[in-house]
């Protein structure tokens, strides 16, 4: 799995190789680089993102770039 970080600035400016298996998650301050991770296919990236939403939410949880469809990662 590929990761890579922008500061917050720069991430709209950002070309994405592979959106439809990348997520990205915000660090915990204003100041902090948004990280991206670009998953080997969509459905382990789906699966990874369904796990998170069994538990508690937190700010750092990954975010799908093209959004999941329903019955994605179960």
């Amino acid at each position: 799995m590929k990761r890579y970080s922008a500061p917050p600035g720069r991430v709209a400016e950002l070309h994405h190789e592979h959106p439809q298996r990348t997520a990205s998650k915000d660090g915990f301050s204003i100041f902090s680089d948004t990280t991206f991770q670009v998953w080997p296919n969509r459905e382990s990236m789906a699966r990874s993102i369904r796990m998170q939403e069994r538990r508690a939410r937190r700010p750092d949880d990954w975010r799908p770039l093209v959004p999941l469809r329903d019955g994605e990662g179960y």
